[in-house]
């Protein structure tokens, strides 16, 4: 976010994967991100996500290009059933890291 009186905006683009109409998947700074983006009125190609909108860091330390990592991620969610996603990636996940299985 920025005080539009005391500097100007900062931009980067980074190439990333449309999901729905609305969001978007990137990696910056090896770290795997989700954000709801705006299609731009003057570009149909370029999508933004403005001040006021969040980001979700899905993972961190993201080793790849995103084309070779997001493809095979959305190729696995969609996949699995939801109840998979939660057991296997939202509780397994982070309990195998720790040594604890279940």
């Amino acid at each position: 976010m920025y005080d539009a009186d005391d500097e100007e905006p900062q931009y980067e683009p980074l190439p990333a994967f449309l999901i729905g109409e609305d969001r978007a998947l990137f990696v910056s700074d090896s770290q795997l991100w989700a954000q709801e983006v705006r299609q731009s009125e003057g570009d149909p190609d370029i999508y933004a996500g403005g001040n006021e909108d969040a980001g979700v860091i899905i993972a961190e330390n993201v080793t790849g290009a995103a084309a070779d990592v997001i493809p095979a991620l959305v190729k696995k969610w969609t996949s699995m059933t939801a109840l998979e996603f939660l057991v296997r990636d939202l509780v397994a996940a982070p309990l195998l890291e720790l040594g604890v299985t279940i």
